[in-house]
């Protein structure tokens, strides 16, 4: 049997939501992948002012809220699917993740900060990534599925 997109996409959504609760990162290196590095000056220069306002006190909590939405909504999702797939294996276990996922969705919407966000960085790991990959890697195995 081989691994698709969808049976690694609690796996995905979990790292990418870790990356998110690293705000620190997100918010000094705001598209500096490739885009403020590029040549196209138009661009570079409307996401330097985008970013800007993303790092200015005064400006950044008008973006808090769009970036708790997101958080929020992908810890639902990762919920959503850790209980559609592995409820019946390891009813516990999602169970306790489900707990831990609603306590950090709570603990999302009332941070203040950026800086709130980022102190629940290793929570989130702890609780819900490493939860999420053991019942993803115990999935694979009853299914017979190697992965190296």
């Amino acid at each position: 049997m081989a691994l698709t997109l969808n049976d690694i996409k609690p796996i995905g959504l979990c790292i990418t939501t870790q990356e998110l609760f690293d705000t620190k990162r997100f918010l000094y290196n705001y598209c500096d992948g490739l885009i403020i590095r590029g040549k196209d000056d138009q661009l570079v220069s409307e996401l330097t002012v985008f970013k800007r306002d993303l790092n200015t006190f005064r400006t950044q909590l008008k973006f808090l809220n769009g970036y708790k939405a997101i958080i929020t909504n992908n810890i639902d999702k990762i919920l959503g699917i850790a209980n559609s797939r592995y409820s019946k294996d390891e009813p516990r276990m999602v169970e306790q993740l489900v707990m831990n996922g609603k306590d950090i969705i709570k603990k999302t919407l009332r941070a203040n900060s950026f800086e709130e966000i980022l102190a629940m960085e290793n929570e989130f790991k702890s609780k819900v990534t490493l939860p999420m990959y053991e019942l993803f890697i115990k999935s694979l195995k009853k299914s017979n599925i190697n992965v190296i």
